[in-house]
């Protein structure tokens, strides 16, 4: 590092830029908690822009004065400034948020300094990994058979010994407590290390394929040139230290034996009591083969993405009505022009058939191991016979709900009507259970073949179930019909 080569990173890059916001502490915070807390890739524009006006308003309870603008404003300045990518993934109606390298670099050196602000630093493991990794170095990097050969003496020896001991004795002697927490946070923290990694390698595809489609539009290479360019910088990736790495990781972590080898260590380790307390460290490491099997599924989504670029690339007939398409547009503009002055009073429209699907042969998804539930070992718990008997108790007073007096009081509503809404049944007949009531009705509605509009809603007021306060309750549209059997459609 040179203070030159600082200076430009330092005025470019994306990361350095968002340290420097005064808003730093409440993004980071935000798109920490929506896309690593919740494990969350992809997230709809929809439901990020409504988590980002509820942390709003949760900000301005102690910093009024912080994040006023609106919440879309501060969506289009994160992906403008290389923190969010915005992308459309298939099956999705809407476009989806995915964090970008830049971000993860960010969420991970503030989670790593922050933690070791709070919590204390495992030196003692971190020195004996640092050790151990360079002896294995040191062996595996030897083309000498007797540096192998004595590390494998020497490591029997050392285990024959170790079971001697514990055959004779019959004692072991377990980490100290301090050594498993050091251990596990080393471990915890290594995982999260491993989970931003994954994004470098997917971005250097993602490049790949956005250098092919801007040579295709610019028409300055024959497909020839472009698809050897292409292919070149691909095989490059996957003989690069980092995309090697990646796809031996790719190779362990989708192999059945492997994952059944995760699975029982993970098994193990959320039993041990020295790390109760460590819930959240405990939860990442719970969920690590499902993390793990998403990241990779996610890089090699984006590597298919490039092979059907090269694919269209080379296909002679999609060129040409490629070629076909860009002279329709360019007659569409040219038309839309000259109608400029004089654009026409009725409608224009445009009908698209859609109804042809399209499959890819790498559109697979990953194999993923089915899912196994936990076993847990119930013989040592011991039954309460007041919390049993207050539980029964509980159960008893709960208030049931007669759906054939509900569908009664829909037949005498619709008779002479034909049809109604919720809400003018509800104003017809008052509810007596306060929501449950608006529960059972739309039971009934669902069960007997009543219209409900789900792109819809409305707002029903209730009373609540001590009768001092009415609750507002936003339900789907709902139409009850007239002369509808149970189980019937309309």
């Amino acid at each position: 590092m040179n203070p030159a080569s600082l200076n430009v990173y330092c005025d470019t890059s994306p990361a350095i830029r968002l340290l420097r916001s005064p808003n730093a502490p409440f993004v980071v915070a935000f798109l920490n908690r929506q896309f690593k807390e919740t494990e969350s890739i992809s997230i709809p524009e929809s439901e990020l822009q409504a988590a980002l006006v509820a942390f709003q308003e949760e900000v301005h309870e102690t910093w009024p004065d912080r994040l006023n603008s609106p919440a879309s404003t501060y969506l289009a300045d994160w992906r403008e400034s290389r923190l969010l990518r915005r992308a459309w993934q298939d099956g999705t109606k809407e476009p989806v948020y995915q964090l970008t390298p830049a971000a993860e670099q960010v969420i991970e050196f503030l989670d790593r300094h922050h933690e070791e602000q709070l919590e204390f630093v495992g030196t003692e493991c971190r020195l004996r990994l640092v050790i151990e990794t360079l002896e294995r170095l040191v062996i595996g990097a030897s083309a000498d058979p007797r540096v192998h050969l004595d590390h494998l003496r020497a490591e029997r020896d050392r285990i024959a010994q170790e079971i001697e001991q514990i055959e004779n004795d019959g004692v072991v002697t377990p980490y100290r407590p301090t050594r498993i927490r050091e251990q596990f946070a080393t471990a915890v923290a290594l995982l999260k290390q491993l989970q931003h990694d994954f994004r470098a390698v997917e971005e250097q595809f993602r490049e790949i394929t956005r250098l092919v489609q801007q040579r295709q539009i610019q028409g300055l290479d024959s497909r020839g040139g472009i698809l050897g360019q292409a292919l070149d910088a691909e095989d490059a990736l996957r003989n690069d230290d980092q995309g090697v790495s990646f796809y031996e990781f790719f190779s362990f972590i989708q192999s059945p034996t492997q994952q059944e080898r995760l699975r029982a260590i993970i098994q193990q380790i959320v039993r041990i009591p020295e790390l109760a307390a460590q819930t959240e460290g405990v939860e990442t490491v719970r969920r690590m083969k499902a993390v793990l099997l998403a990241e990779a599924g996610r890089v090699t989504q984006t590597e298919r993405r490039l092979s059907a670029t090269l694919r269209r690339l080379l296909d002679v007939r999609a060129q040409r009505e490629r070629q076909r398409v860009a002279e329709l547009l360019r007659e569409i503009r040219g038309l839309a022009a000259g109608m400029a002055s004089d654009p026409p009073v009725n409608e224009v429209s445009l009908s698209v058939d859609a109804g042809i699907a399209f499959s890819l042969p790498l559109s697979r998804t990953l194999w993923s191991e089915p899912p196994e539930l936990e076993h847990v070992d119930l013989t040592q718990q011991t039954g309460d016979s007041d919390e049993t008997w207050q539980a029964f108790a509980d159960f008893a007073r709960m208030q049931h709900l007669d759906l054939s007096t509900f569908r009664s009081t829909i037949h005498t509503a619709t008779l002479g009507r034909g049809r109604l809404r919720l809400s003018e049944l509800l104003d017809q007949y008052p509810p007596e259970s306060g929501v449950l009531d608006v529960v059972g009705y739309l039971q009934v509605a669902a069960e007997d073949g009543h219209l409900i509009d789900a792109t819809a809603s409305e707002e029903v007021v209730v009373p609540s179930n001590n009768g001092h306060l009415r609750l507002a309750v936003t339900v789907p549209l709902v139409t009850f019909v007239a002369n509808i059997s149970p189980g019937s459609q309309p």
